[in-house]
């Protein structure tokens, strides 16, 4: 840089313009679904619990064992309720926590 604050044209570097393909790619479900696991890896973690507790809550239910089927309809409502937060707190971190 010179002295009045400008850059010397020998400094400067044409670029060719970007292609079509480096301005925009479309995400497949896959790779989306990695990137927001790694942003966020615990919704993963309450979705499964959610899942697994309500699959196996129902399975004690059809089987008659009513006090299992309580317990893993509770652990479900936890997996939920985690799940939410887990969400909320990757909302509050990717808003605040991510700025320069």
């Amino acid at each position: 840089m010179s002295k009045d604050g400008n850059i010397p044209q020998s400094e400067l570097v044409y670029l060719p313009p970007p292609t079509s393909a480096e301005l925009y790619r479309e995400e497949g479900l896959k790779e989306k679904l990695l990137r927001k696991t790694k942003e966020n890896p615990f919704v993963p973690i309450g979705v499964l619990v959610t899942a697994g507790a309500l699959g196996f809550g129902l399975k004690e239910m059809k089987a008659g064992r009513s006090r299992n089927s309580q317990k893993l309809m509770r652990l479900r409502i936890f997996g939920q309720g985690f799940t939410v937060v887990a969400l909320l707190a990757g909302v509050m971190y990717g808003t605040t926590g991510k700025q320069k």
